[in-house]
C-alpha cells in the first residue's frame, strides 16, 4: 500500500547506477590520485582511502568522469561484501571509482541523496541483495538487478526529514563506535604498562594498604602455575557418547565469542563420551588455550566443561589468579605462537607449553592487576552493548520511515 502523498517508483526512473572503470596494472603508479575499491567503502565512516591504489595525475585526467564526489553513494556490487554500502564524506579528496563500485546517482527532482543512501542500506534491498548472493556461485549486482526494484518515494521535503532523523542516529553510532576504539586502546596501553614485569614499571599499582607494590617478579614456567591437561574428543561414531550435557569446547567455541568466560559450547558430549575418550572435566576458574591452529586464543570457564585435543587446560594453583593469567597469556600470545611447530599445521606441545617462563607478581598483585583490566573489559562491554542496542533501534525506525509507516512532520 502506498502511503498518502508518496508514490511508487521503478528505481531507473528515479537514480542511475554509474559503474566505476576496469583500471588495469599498467595504468598504476606509486602515487598519484587514489583509485576507490570495494575494499575502500566503509559503511558510517565513508571512503578510505588508505592501502589504495594510485594512478598519475596526468592519466587520472583522461577519467575524469569516475571522479568520485562528496555526497556521492557508493555499493560493492560484487564478492563477499556484496551491498556494502557508504556515503562519502565532505572532505574526500579527488579520486576515482573503480570497476564493480557502483556509485548511484538520484535524479533531483524525485529523490534525495542521503534518502536514496538509507534506501538502498534499507531492509528491502540489503534483502534482495542477499537473495543474489544465496543463488549464484560468483554474485553481482548491476542495473538490471536495479531496475526491478521499487522506490517507495515521499516528497522531498519528507524524504529530507527522514534522513536527517536517521542521519542523528548515525552520528550517535558513529560517536559510540570512536569510543569503543579509544577504550580498546587504552586498554591495550594498561596491558602494555601491567603486565611486563615490574623492572620496566614505572608507577605500580597501590596494595590494600595504599602502599605501591614494591619487588621484583618471580619468572616462573607455566607448569608451575597450577595443573596442565590436554583435551580429548570421543568416538564420532558412537552416538551413545554425543548430545549429551557436557559442554566440550573446541577452538571454534573459543574464537566465535568476545568475552573473557566461556558459558557453553556447540557440541556437547555424554558421560559415556567423556568416560571413553582422553577428554578431562576442568573446574569452573580454569583458562582453556588453545595450543593448535588458533594457537593463543583462550577463556575462561564459566563452569566445569572439557575441551577436545586443540587446548592445554590450566587448573591454576593457589598462587595464581586465573584473570590475571588470562591477560598475561593473551598479551604475550606471540610467545606462545612462536614455540609452536608442526609441517601440516601448527601445534604447540604439552611440555613446549609448561616450560615456557614468564615473569610474574604475588598473587596480591596479580589479584589487584586483574581488576583493574577487568573494569577496562566491561566498560567495553557496556560501550558495545549501547552500540548493538543504537543499531538495533535505528533498523526498526528506518522499517518505518522508510515504508510511511510512521511519517514525519514537516
Amino acid at each position: 500500500m502506498v502511503p498518502n502523498g508518496w508514490t511508487l517508483n521503478n528505481f531507473n526512473s528515479v537514480a542511475e547506477l554509474i559503474h566505476g572503470f576496469q583500471f588495469r596494472e599498467h595504468h598504476f603508479s606509486e602515487s598519484g590520485v587514489p583509485i576507490v575499491k570495494i575494499a575502500s567503502i566503509s559503511h558510517l565512516r565513508g571512503v578510505s582511502l588508505e592501502k589504495c591504489s594510485y594512478i598519475s595525475e596526468e592519466i587520472a585526467s583522461e577519467f575524469s568522469k569516475y571522479q568520485i564526489e562528496a555526497g556521492d553513494v557508493l555499493m560493492a556490487l560484487t564478492g563477499g561484501t556484496l551491498g556494502k554500502t557508504c556515503k562519502v564524506q565532505e572532505d574526500i579528496e579527488i579520486c576515482l571509482q573503480n570497476y564493480r563500485v557502483g556509485n548511484f546517482k538520484p535524479k533531483a527532482s524525485f529523490l534525495d541523496k542521503d534518502f536514496l543512501y538509507y534506501f538502498l542500506i534499507s531492509f528491502t534491498v540489503q534483502k534482495k541483495i542477499e537473495n543474489i548472493v544465496n543463488e549464484a556461485a560468483q554474485p553481482n549486482v548491476g542495473k538490471a538487478d536495479f531496475d526491478k526494484i521499487k522506490v517507495l518515494t515521499p516528497p522531498l521535503p519528507e524524504q529530507r526529514k527522514i534522513a536527517k532523523i536517521l542521519g542523528t542516529w548515525d552520528k550517535a553510532i558513529s560517536t559510540t563506535e570512536r569510543l569503543i576504539d579509544n577504550s580498546k586502546q587504552q586498554k591495550k596501553a594498561l596491558m602494555q604498562h601491567l603486565l611486563t614485569g615490574a623492572h620496566t614499571q614505572r608507577k605500580r599499582l597501590l596494595d590494600d594498604s595504599g602502599k605501591p607494590f614494591e619487588g621484583e617478579w618471580e619468572e616462573i614456567e607455566v607448569g608451575d602455575l597450577g595443573t596442565i591437561y590436554s583435551g580429548g574428543t570421543p568416538s564420532t561414531t558412537n552416538k551413545a557418547y554425543w548430545d549429551g550435557e557436557i559442554d566440550w569446547i573446541t577452538p571454534t567455541d573459543i574464537t566465535k565469542q568476545d568475552s573473557v568466560y566461556i558459558k557453553s559450547s556447540v557440541r556437547k558430549i555424554s558421560s559415556e563420551g567423556l568416560k571413553n575418550s582422553s577428554a578431562k572435566l576442568v573446574p569452573k576458574g580454569s583458562l582453556l588455550v588453545c595450543t593448535r591452529a588458533t594457537i593463543g586464543e583462550m577463556a575462561i570457564t564459566a563452569h566445569e566443561m572439557c575441551t577436545n585435543q586443540g587446548f592445554k587446560n590450566i587448573i591454576p594453583n593457589k598462587k595464581t589468579n586465573i584473570e590475571f593469567l588470562f591477560y598475561l597469556l593473551t598479551y604475550q600470545k606471540h610467545k606462545l605462537v612462536s614455540k609452536a611447530s608442526g609441517s601440516t599445521f601448527l601445534e604447540l606441545s604439552k611440555s613446549a607449553f609448561e616450560s615456557m617462563k614468564f615473569r610474574v607478581p604475588v598473587i596480591d598483585e596479580q589479584q589487584k592487576i586483574a581488576s583493574v583490566l577487568t573494569n577496562a573489559d566491561r566498560e567495553i562491554e557496556v560501550l558495545e552493548q549501547q552500540l548493538a542496542d543504537l543499531k538495533h533501534e535505528k533498523k526498526a525506525l528506518m522499517q518505518q520511515l522508510l515504508t510511511g509507516k510512521r511519517r514525519v512532520k514537516i
